[in-house]
């Protein structure tokens, strides 16, 4: 039996109602992102954000920013005013012993059941563009790497995996310190990507989401990452962090060489629909409106 075509009146309609379902529902994912939204920086025009509590830019004389001035002051890293995922980017020429950062009151912090989102795009070969080490193109901590502190970072060993770290205080994911290298791998609060899609010719999307830090009672933590709006692994463990908030900082570019462009910052996690969304949408997060 053969079934007949659809009338192209049937087709008009279903068109016509597709059409009204879908904008609907991208207008709903831009307002609740919108909502969420505490911080943005596109480095259009400037190294300032658009967006956030503290939006200016500071450059610390090290890693332990026990000096520190408002604005960029490192000659390797400017503003590429076109070619970036959008409009603009910051180009880390090479690497340095100066620190870029924002004040950590654009992360907004919460001592119980602390929920949130960091977003961004890098252009880069990892394997031929960066130098020996390790490289973090952001790091989120008051202390250090290893202790309440929050990070993506390539390995030092080629080729180079691309990792998320969430370390709680190191009292409880380390309470006997071990050294690093003899700490089991599989312990370690950690979500590894073996071998990660970069490209120097082209921009990939990096989310990584955090649920429920300091978790009430005896409730786990959770920590995604995303690569392209890909979901690459998850973290679930009892995360605790005792940041100071007067001496976080967001530090971009440790060791990195190449392109990172669009730093935003929400404060809840977001799912895996809205890390797509977001990745998708056509002129940034500028689009929000926010």
């Amino acid at each position: 039996m053969m079934l007949k075509p659809l009338r192209p009146c049937f087709l008009l309609a279903a068109c016509l109602l597709f059409s009204d379902i879908m904008p609907a529902a991208a207008s709903d994912l831009s307002g609740t992102l919108a909502e969420a939204l505490v911080f943005h920086a596109p480095f259009d025009s400037g190294f300032d954000a658009r967006l956030g509590t503290e939006p200016g830019i500071f450059t610390a004389d090290s890693y332990k920013r026990t000096e520190s001035q408002p604005g960029n002051h490192r000659t390797d890293v400017t503003i590429i005013p076109e070619g970036g995922r959008y409009g603009g980017a910051l180009r880390f020429g090479d690497n340095s012993g100066k620190v870029l950062f924002y004040r950590g009151s654009n992360m907004p912090f919460r001592r119980e059941n602390w929920s949130g989102t960091v977003s961004f795009w890098l252009r880069l070969d990892p394997d031929k563009g960066l130098k020996p080490g390790y490289c973090d193109p952001i790091q989120i901590t008051d202390k250090a790497w290893n202790d309440s502190g929050m990070w993506v970072d390539f390995d030092e060993k080629l080729p180079r995996a691309f990792r998320l770290g969430i370390f709680p205080k190191l009292s409880v994911w380390n309470p006997e310190n071990i050294e690093w290298e003899k700490f089991p791998v599989e312990l370690r609060p950690m979500v590894p990507v073996a071998k990660p899609a970069f490209n120097a010719s082209l921009w990939t999307h990096v989310a990584f989401t955090f649920r429920d830090i300091n978790p009430a009672g005896d409730n786990l933590s959770t920590a995604s990452l995303y690569l392209h709006g890909i979901h690459q692994g998850t973290l679930r463990r009892r995360l605790e962090f005792d940041w100071d908030p007067d001496k976080v900082a967001v530090m971009l570019g440790l060791s990195y060489i190449g392109d990172f462009d669009e730093l935003t910052i929400f404060n809840r996690a977001l799912s895996g629909d809205e890390v797509e969304f977001l990745r998708t949408l056509p002129q940034g997060v500028a689009e929000l409106g926010k």
